[in-house]
């Protein structure tokens, strides 16, 4: 199914739908994650990690686009992105920002279709032939 880039962003930014369970607990939370091609990992609001009772695994550094380094929490969860299952993800704990980033951690374990000029993102099932 295609889902419509966000247009609150200048350009519109594509976005996904995501649950987002801790393996073993029956807590799941629902939000949207922004597509994030540039970010190696994915980054998830600490408050949503903590609702959805997801464990924290180590503490690492990570480097942002700006360059700074900062602490941050890495956290064992479940992903069902449209429907698409991905067990045993580790995430980023981000403490600053309220939007998922779904990073390529993520991105390269799925088929995207990212359709510009239409404005739509569409997680295929299988390639498409040329």
């Amino acid at each position: 199914m295609a889902h419509q880039y966000d247009k609150r962003f200048a350009p519109p930014f594509p976005r996904l739908p995501v649950l987002i369970s801790s393996p073993d607990r029956p807590v799941s939370i629902e939000l949207s994650g922004l597509i994030d091609t540039g970010a190696d990992a994915t980054l998830v609001p600490v408050a949503h990690l903590h609702s959805a009772e997801a464990v924290e695994l180590y503490r690492a550094r990570l480097r942002s686009h700006w360059g700074e380094l900062r602490a941050v929490s890495v956290y064992l969860v479940d992903l069902i992105i449209d429907g698409h299952v991905l067990p045993g993800v580790e995430v980023v704990g981000d403490e600053l920002a309220d939007d998922v980033l779904l990073g390529r951690n993520v991105l390269n374990r799925l088929i995207l279709l990212l359709d510009g000029p239409p404005g739509e993102v569409e997680i295929l099932s299988s390639r498409r032939r040329r």
